[in-house]
């Protein structure tokens, strides 16, 4: 296969925008590698043509194969199709940038998705209702467990679960922790997740988080105090089962936590301290001054992101996207990296997927 001549007339200055974004460049930053200005780096983000010379340099300078700026974008991302979770401190440069990164995975995505089958997209749906109750909230939770056949037993992993009914899940590089994590619901659902938090409590939490969006929430507008409260439920009530947790929650005494049995009982759902007297307080068995002073312990211990616990837990790795890719040959693989216009390079720095080729003279065979 030759390298497509490319047609100027294509240029796609909005393409250009999305690859600066994915890697967190500023307008400035781009500029100073490719020694032009911002304000030229702007004029081609409104379609303004490059040079051959410099669309070389824009190349290097994003990771990119030259393609990528001269095809359709077909994967723009609207924001109501994102569950995103409200910050303060989040920038909009900083929500763009993850925003962008999202879309380049549903390109790879779909270019996979064109040779490999991934699992049917299975969630269930519940009619949105305008207020969901806290006691709905934990029946819509049971509702999923029995519907994926979970019993009433820990979750063993939550990456895999959500692989299993077709949600793809990735990691992203490189976002600072003002990003926790959020979902596309597209046909396709794809959870992304920053790697920068290491707690595997926490990751599963998250999981269960965005996939209350997704069985709860489709359609509406997310990332205000009440729908992330009730995805916050979601996840705690489809982590432990009400029925298993009132059964198996050691009982305190006064102000007087059983720490011990508590770490155990952590172990055993791979769900944080925090959530456990969030979970406990929720269901009645703790007041909200036995949940005070158990906050305050942890508080007081330094356990706000590492606990007692957590060395003990495997982490969890999504690996269905990486597993597709793995099971293409080289040649479809360079096919679909000519095809899309990106790198091997860009991808492993943006997700952690990484594809040797198992035979690089195969490069020969399409270029």
């Amino acid at each position: 296969m030759e390298h497509q001549v490319l047609n100027f007339d294509d240029y796609r200055g909005d393409k250009l925008k999305l690859a600066r974004m994915a890697i967190g460049l500023s307008c400035e930053e781009l500029a100073e590698k490719i020694g032009k200005t911002k304000q030229f780096v702007s004029k081609m983000e409104k379609g303004f043509k490059p040079s051959e010379q410099v669309l070389e340099l824009i190349s290097i300078a994003l990771n990119i194969k030259p393609d990528f700026l001269f095809s359709e974008r077909k994967y723009a991302l609207e924001s109501d199709v994102c569950h995103f979770r409200s910050k303060k401190s989040r920038t909009q440069t900083l929500t763009n940038s993850v925003l962008a990164r999202a879309e380049i995975l549903n390109i790879i995505i779909s270019a996979v998705e064109d040779e490999i089958e991934f699992p049917e997209v299975n969630i269930p749906e519940h009619p949105v209702v305008d207020a969901l109750s806290p006691t709905d909230i934990e029946r819509i939770a049971e509702d999923c467990r029995r519907y994926w056949g979970l019993g009433l037993g820990p979750i063993s992993s939550m990456a895999k679960l959500a692989e299993s009914f077709g949600v793809i899940v990735a990691h992203v590089n490189g976002v600072d922790d003002r990003v926790d994590a959020f979902t596309v619901h597209n046909n396709r659902p794809v959870i992304i997740r920053n790697n920068v938090k290491k707690s595997v409590c926490r990751f599963r939490s998250d999981i269960g988080h965005e996939l209350g969006h997704l069985v709860m929430h489709e359609g509406i507008t997310t990332g205000d105090k009440l729908t992330e409260s009730q995805a916050d439920r979601f996840s705690s009530a489809l982590l432990v089962p009400r029925v298993s947790f009132i059964k198996e929650f050691p009982r305190i005494r006064g102000k007087q936590f059983d720490w011990n049995a508590l770490v155990a009982f952590k172990l055993r759902w791979k769900i944080s301290l925090k959530m456990c007297i969030f979970r406990a307080t929720t269901l009645g068995l703790l007041t909200q001054e036995q949940a005070r002073t158990g906050y305050m312990h942890l508080n007081s211990k330094g356990y706000t992101k590492v606990e007692p616990g957590d060395e003990s837990l495997q982490p969890e790795e999504p690996n269905m996207l990486s597993a597709a890719i793995e099971m293409l040959d080289d040649v479809t693989w360079l096919n679909i990296l000519m095809k899309t216009g990106l790198s091997q390079d860009l991808i492993r720095e943006l997700f952690s997927v990484n594809r040797p080729l198992s035979n690089p003279r195969n490069i020969l065979q399409v270029i």
